[in-house]
């Protein structure tokens, strides 16, 4: 049992590389996304789920407990890069 589930202890942590070596692990994303796709994601979306004054430094990386960002991503509604703009040329 892990100590986020059993009541207490040091939530598991992960940096921007681990998360996305775990989302292009699982079916969370409809493509493989990088370290920096995290982080731009963690940078531009409302609803990232830990603030950056919760991110912990570890060396040269930022960590942050790993259950709010799994529940995020498993119910984050699936962003493409959008639409071809229509072409102006006449």
């Amino acid at each position: 049992m892990s100590a986020e589930n059993g009541g207490g202890g040091i939530p598991e942590l992960v940096t921007f590389t681990e998360i996305a070596k775990r989302l292009n692990a699982s079916d969370f994303m409809p493509r493989s996304i990088t370290r920096q796709g995290v982080r731009h994601i963690a940078d531009a979306d409302p609803d990232w789920p830990v603030p950056p004054d919760q991110w912990m430094k570890i060396g040269n990386a930022w960590a942050m407990p790993w259950l709010p960002i799994e529940a995020f991503f498993r119910n984050r509604i699936r962003r493409g890069r959008g639409a071809a703009k229509p072409s102006t040329d006449t």
